[in-house]
């Protein structure tokens, strides 16, 4: 029998298994300072996110009140444009603003309370839900500040291009309607305290309080799944009705401002966002494309680039035997055993049969041992000089089974069995 050699049997195998480092050189390679690093790197990418992040909405915050300077000096056109809002809502017959103030005029501390929230609800709101996105509930952050971006964006081009003064304006242009300025009458006054300056009080369309309620109360409604984030309508349901008793804003203002946030939800989605920055990035992606480096083509290819080498994964140990071919196997020839009687077969002479391609004669026939033929009954083959084993059939033809070789090939066929 030949022993095929096993992979897995230790020292005596030929395949030895790469010599493992020592102790020591995987003390080097494998510093313990290297988890500190690892931590401190995604510190460090982490930080330069969030600061990204603060730096990009608080440039959109400087552009917002950039908006005042530009529409300095058009308050006449603003004036004008309210009293156009004002005789179109009464066209398509919303609510008189005037009557609703007039109903919470008989509570100053209604008023008084609706002038704090609309002072000091605004802003922190809309700071408190996006750090809370944007720390804990990241997932979601893209889209909200894409939404975000572009409802603001928006209304900053309808601010600078369609300057509105407010409803308590109304009464210096026509006597007519009756508002209440309820921030200098009852107070507090958002436009009284120091800084307030800055504020465009010619940006009522569309209003911003109103539009970035509408959002946090859907990224309120979207992100969580508990039954209580419906709770999250009041928020702009009130932050209507504030800007409204408190003659800050028009019903129209506020459904501008909630169609914006809409508009931006339905753009934002991740199918019409991909197609939207395909669009918008396409000529950069073209420079980029030109000024990148290619790789080169393979000779007498045009075009096609030279393909990167495959990384090949070592193999386990023990796997060597699998891919390895087995060597040609040694058969033990034994006594043979042959069946008396009338069924023992007739061998022929050796040749061609149909389908086979007969030999050349120059050259050596295969190898082959003679058929073993039955003994006749009653007679003793050792008497007659007969080879009685296979093993002696093979030796008396010259074919050495140890050696794999033949010293000398049969020229005729071996015996007939009549």
């Amino acid at each position: 029998m030949v022993s095929i050699p096993c992979p897995s049997a230790g020292d005596r195998s030929p395949f030895r298994r790469p010599a493992e480092p020592a102790a020591g050189l995987a003390r080097s390679t494998t510093p313990a300072t290297r988890p500190r690093r690892s931590r401190a790197r995604r510190l460090a990418s982490s930080f330069a996110f969030y600061v990204g992040q603060v730096l990009l909405l608080g440039g959109l915050f400087m552009v917002y009140r950039l908006g005042r300077s530009v529409a300095d000096g058009r308050q006449d056109e603003a004036l004008q444009n309210a009293l156009n809002v004002w005789h179109f809502e009464r066209l398509l017959d919303l609510p008189n603003e005037s009557g609703i103030q007039r109903l919470a005029l008989h509570s100053t501390d209604l008023l008084e309370w609706a002038n704090r929230f609309y002072i000091g609800v605004h802003f922190p709101a809309a700071i408190a839900f996006l750090l809370w996105v944007l720390v804990f509930q990241r997932a979601h952050w893209p889209r909200v500040r894409n939404v975000i971006m572009l409802s603001t964006g928006v209304a900053l081009v309808i601010h600078i291009l369609y300057p509105l003064a407010p409803p308590r304006f109304l009464p210096a242009v026509s006597p007519d309607i009756p508002f209440v300025d309820t921030g200098v009458v009852i107070g507090p006054s958002a436009y009284a305290a120091p800084g307030a300056e800055a504020a465009n009080q010619y940006a009522a369309m569309p209003s911003l309080h109103v539009g970035w309620a509408i959002l946090e109360a859907w990224g309120v409604i979207t992100i969580l799944r508990w039954r209580a984030r419906w709770l999250a309508i009041a928020h702009p349901v009130v932050t209507a009705l504030v800007v409204v008793i408190t003659a800050n804003h028009y019903w129209l203002d506020g459904l501008i401002g909630g169609g914006l946030v809409y508009g931006a939800v339905l753009l934002t989605r991740p199918a019409r966002w991909r197609r939207l920055t395909d669009v918008t990035l396409a000529p950069a992606r073209r420079v980029r494309a030109v000024l990148s480096p290619r790789q080169p083509a393979l000779p007498g290819i045009p075009g096609q680039a030279v393909p990167r080498p495959a990384l090949v994964e070592p193999r386990p140990p023990g796997s060597l035997a699998r891919v390895l071919p087995p060597p040609p196997a040694t058969a033990t020839v034994g006594p043979a055993t042959a069946t008396v009687g009338p069924a023992a077969a007739t061998v022929g002479p050796i040749g061609p049969t149909a389908g086979q391609v007969a030999p050349d004669p120059g050259s050596r026939p295969p190898l082959s041992a003679p058929p073993v033929s039955a003994p006749r009954p009653g007679a003793e083959g050792a008497g007659r000089g007969e080879p009685e084993t296979a093993g002696e059939l093979t030796t008396a033809a010259g074919y050495d089974v140890s050696q794999g070789s033949s010293s000398a090939i049969p020229d005729r066929p071996g015996p007939v069995v009549s």
